[in-house]
């Protein structure tokens, strides 16, 4: 699993976020659809992760969807979750790192090296950037910064949402 993780967060690759939610569906549902796939993942967030049912409305597996609705705090708690649980290490190790290579952080965040991990979210007026920093202290905070309906270039929007890491950074 932490093979198929990394081969979905690091170029972000959305029909496999797709298939992987269709594929629990089968598993513990049914049919297989991606209705019986997302109930699957909502009941885990809320009853496993302890993700409020008010955080999060999903309506695909790949946050593709303009009716997808998720809050920083829910992110934090699913991080939160995944930084304590015994998959962390791997998790964090599959999302994509400052000048790495072929994600989407490759251009991104230059100096943070080695002090970053996190996920983009990127659709039209939608830009988001959520994951881990080890600030200067040392101490690992997850975060979890989402723009919506900004009304900006979404190059601006980036760039601010890297601004705020480097101040999460200090």
């Amino acid at each position: 699993m932490s093979e198929i993780v990394a081969g979905i967060l690091k170029p972000s690759q959305n029909w496999m976020t797709e298939q992987v939610v269709r594929a629990l569906g089968q598993s513990y549902g049914a049919e297989g659809s991606w209705e019986e796939g997302l109930g699957v993942v909502e009941t885990f967030l809320v009853e496993e992760v302890g993700v409020r049912p008010s955080d999060l409305y999903a309506r695909d597996g790949s946050g593709l969807s303009f009716y997808n609705l998720v809050t920083p705090r829910a992110i934090v708690s699913i991080l939160t979750s995944m930084h304590n649980s015994q998959s962390g290490d791997a998790f964090r190790a599959a999302m994509p790192a400052p000048g790495e290579e072929g994600s989407t952080l490759e251009s991104r965040l230059e100096g943070l090296e080695g002090r970053v991990r996190a996920k983009t979210g990127t659709i039209s007026n939608v830009n988001s950037l959520s994951g881990y920093i080890v600030r200067g202290t040392g101490e690992e905070v997850a975060f979890s910064i989402l723009s919506n309906g900004s009304g900006m270039p979404a190059s601006r929007v980036r760039s601010a949402i890297d601004e705020i890491v480097r101040a999460l950074a200090r």
